[in-house]
């Protein structure tokens, strides 16, 4: 089994078959850093292996805490994000043009058929990255702030939309003379 410390999966440790197991990893180890948000220290990964030979499939949850300013309030805001990831290892001779074509999938990876381990930390680090939200806090299911409460949905800015301002009410009074009216 791979160690809970290192995103490492030993491949000649995994049974037949399926397999699951869990790591933690630190963000730092991970090198997470974006400059609208901090991340908490702790990433948890389950991973699931069906293994058949020398064919590797995982699938994988990640989840960890991220905070930041809340875009409505300011106030200081957390919020838990989850993300999936899949990858195929296929342990196996294979032709440069193999090897590129994996490369390019992203989601294939082929490695020597004397290859012990193989790290998973980039493409745990690479689906937390694609899951990040683009603000905090999103909203909650009654399209609400989580924070501050506030209706965040485009509906509650309708109202205030449609109110005119009374510079242009001049406007509304010109009448317009219809063209059959000008025949």
């Amino acid at each position: 089994m791979a160690d809970s410390s290192y995103a490492l999966l030993t491949l000649d440790d995994l049974e037949e078959g399926q397999n699951v197991f869990s790591l933690e990893l630190h963000s730092e180890d991970l090198e997470l850093k974006d400059e609208f948000f901090t991340f908490h220290s702790l990433v948890k990964a389950e991973v699931k292996v069906r293994r058949s030979m020398d064919n590797f499939n995982l699938e994988g949850v990640v989840s960890c805490k991220i905070a930041g300013d809340c875009y409505r309030c300011l106030k200081a805001a957390e919020q838990a994000v989850e993300a999936r990831f899949h990858l195929s290892v296929q342990r196996r001779q294979a032709s440069p043009e193999e090897l590129e074509s994996a490369e390019e999938d992203g989601y294939i990876e082929i490695v020597d058929p004397g290859t012990r381990q193989v790290d998973i930390g980039e493409y745990i680090r690479e689906a937390i990255i694609l899951d990040l939200p683009m603000r905090l806090p999103t909203a909650n299911v009654e399209g609400n702030c989580p924070q501050c409460g506030e209706d965040l949905t485009e509906d509650s800015n309708k109202d205030k939309q449609e109110e005119t301002d009374p510079r242009w009410a001049a406007l509304g009074k010109i009448e317009f003379s219809s063209s059959e009216e000008s025949t």
